[in-house]
């Protein structure tokens, strides 16, 4: 995700705001193996999911942690190479979405 999206100047200041308003994790990013100078707000969420197997009709429970940020804090963040680091614990990015406005979703591994 290397700034190939142009926003509209609307949108500008809207990721901070919005991080600014709602963030509930200050997050270290580590793009290319440089650890960014400054730490971006983020908002950290959980969502749990219940599914059943439909072969043994066995519960599998599954665990999904996205952590949205500023655009503008998140440039250059890639899947699968960079990292996020919340309370000195680092989490591999494994994906990342970009919403063309001014927020950027990213599914991160591992526990928190």
């Amino acid at each position: 995700m290397s700034g190939i999206i142009n926003r509209p100047g609307l949108f500008a200041a809207m990721g901070p705001a919005f991080t600014s308003a709602f963030g509930n994790v200050d997050v270290t990013l580590t793009i290319d193996d440089e650890v960014q100078p400054n730490t971006a707000r983020g908002i950290l969420r959980q969502s749990r999911e219940i599914d059943l197997m439909p072969e043994s009709f066995t519960s599998v429970e599954g665990m999904t942690h996205t952590l949205s940020l500023s655009a503008s804090d998140a440039d250059g963040l890639q899947q699968d190479r960079d990292s996020v680091t919340i309370e000195a614990v680092t989490y591999a990015v494994r994906a990342v979405a970009d919403d063309g406005r001014a927020m950027v979703i990213v599914a991160l591994t591992g526990d928190i």
